[in-house]
């Protein structure tokens, strides 16, 4: 069983009954639906559709919200190209006519611009150095040929904007996500955990039960990690905007760094941007991007987000096949030590941890399909951060605890419809998974499972030994 899952990006490529069946049968876990692209009718169509299909082929699939957040944009102007060496002057304007003039509509850019700052447009296809300043203008000169278009991202490198956590807009789609009931919702350019905070005070006056994940993209996510992660329910580690902040050549340590951290604190990782780029265009992905792949999964992160490779690429389905293809190379390959050296620094605060990790190790030891059943996620989360290496399945009668579940680490979670609405002893709970797992053929004749569950109410946490007959 895949232990790393797949999350992809839903756009015009892949946003068809079809292509996104294709992606659910391929093993896609999770889709993100980025809300800087399409109207709310479009992600209603979507969501509609992945659900549609999900129950279909009965599969826990989540769904995640991405706000735009606290961007900077270009303002209109007309689309143009521009030389290398040639100087362009930036202006606080919405909108300009003439060319080689770029209007930002942010006064903010210029409060913080100094002569030598880089300025990355459009996710860094154009550089340009200040040369000059003088009040709410200024001149760069231009490092590379490219073509400007209106209301691209604009970002000053190894700086940041301050600006709200949440514009109207963002606000309108929290609004959005919690009423459709959507499993989660990505916050993007976090700088402090207080940012999440005001996100989950929103989200909880609407009565919402929406995961909020939080999206380390700048400098200030990085020093505020921990505090950030402890707030939030889980991390994106967002390369494309972290390489707008940090030196290229830094990307691969801090990428390790965060995943290494999201393990100690308990929360699951996601690792985005580029990671099969080439295959927006080609069948076939580079070596450099497999090895990348590689390298996240050597990293242990709990998940891989295909990004334009499934929303305007060319070969959505070719590349989950391609991302699983390599993730499972990956898995086979991993050494054993790297598992043991991450274990071995878990800090073991709770009888929950030590029970989960001694499950964990047990099932590894006798080769046993784990089985668990939950009421309240406390369990799975901690099983998982010990990385198990033997399936875990993992029933519950609660759908958005499951749908929860499928972005985490080495779980498979089942939401057993048939105990909805039913007040279910454990035993109870683990008997109906064992059954339906073997009616699924999940579990076969002679294999050995390792039964479990904790009764959070008593504190007792049980687990039975038996052979499936």
């Amino acid at each position: 069983m895949r232990k790393v899952k797949i999350i992809a990006t839903i756009g015009p490529s892949s946003g068809k009954y079809d292509v996104l069946t294709r992606l659910i049968q391929e093993g896609v876990n999770g889709f993100r639906i980025n809300f800087s692209h399409g109207d709310p009718r479009e992600w209603d169509e979507w969501v509609k559709m992945v659900r549609e299909i999900a129950e279909e082929y009965e599969q826990e699939i989540s769904i995640m919200g991405d706000l735009p957040g606290p961007q900077v944009r270009i303002g209109e102007l007309p689309v143009h190209g521009i030389k290398a060496k040639q100087t362009v002057k930036l202006i606080y304007k919405d909108k300009v006519d003439e060319e080689n003039t770029i209007p930002i509509p942010n006064k903010k850019v210029f409060e913080i611009l100094e002569l030598g700052d880089i300025i990355l447009i459009d996710d860094g296809k154009i550089i340009l150095r200040i040369i000059d300043i003088s009040g709410n203008e200024a001149e760069a000169i231009v490092l590379n040929d490219a073509v400007l278009h209106p209301h691209k991202t604009l970002v000053v490198f190894g700086k940041e904007i301050d600006l709200p956590v949440l514009s109207e807009k963002d606000i309108d789609l929290v609004n959005y996500s919690v009423s459709r009931k959507l499993t989660y919702l990505a916050i993007s350019f976090v700088r402090r955990a207080s940012d999440i905070v005001i996100v989950r005070d929103i989200v909880s006056r609407m009565n919402g039960e929406i995961g909020l994940i939080a999206k380390i993209e700048t400098r200030s996510a990085v020093r505020n990690l921990k505090d950030i992660m402890n707030v939030s329910d889980a991390i994106i580690i967002a390369r494309g905007d972290l390489g707008m902040h940090y030196s290229l050549e830094e990307l691969p340590a801090l990428q390790r760094k965060i995943a290494r951290e999201a393990i100690m604190v308990g929360k699951p990782s996601i690792v985005a941007t580029q990671l099969l780029e080439s295959m927006v265009n080609y069948p076939r992905p580079s070596r450099s991007e497999v090895v990348d792949v590689v390298n996240a999964v050597y990293d242990l992160v709990d998940a891989l987000l295909l990004t334009d490779e499934t929303a305007i690429g060319k070969y959505p389905v070719e590349s989950v096949k391609w991302l699983k293809r390599i993730i499972s190379s990956a898995e086979s390959s991993i050494v054993k030590r790297r598992i043991e050296d991450t274990r071995e620094k878990l800090e073991l605060r709770a009888l929950r941890e030590k029970y989960a990790l001694g499950l964990t190790l047990l099932a590894e030891k006798i080769n046993a399909k784990t089985l668990i059943y939950t009421k309240t996620s406390t369990i799975p989360p901690a099983i998982s951060r010990f990385r198990p290496q033997i399936p875990v399945y993992v029933g519950t009668s609660d759908k958005l605890i499951a749908e929860k579940l499928t972005i985490y680490y080495g779980l498979k979670p089942y939401y057993l419809k048939q105990l909805r609405n039913k007040d279910v002893d454990y035993e109870q709970g683990v008997k109906t998974l064992y059954e339906y797992l073997k009616n699924k053929e999940e579990i076969a004749y002679g294999e050995i499972i390792a039964e479990a569950y904790g009764r959070r109410e008593t504190q007792i946490h049980e687990i039975k030994i038996r052979q499936v007959i």
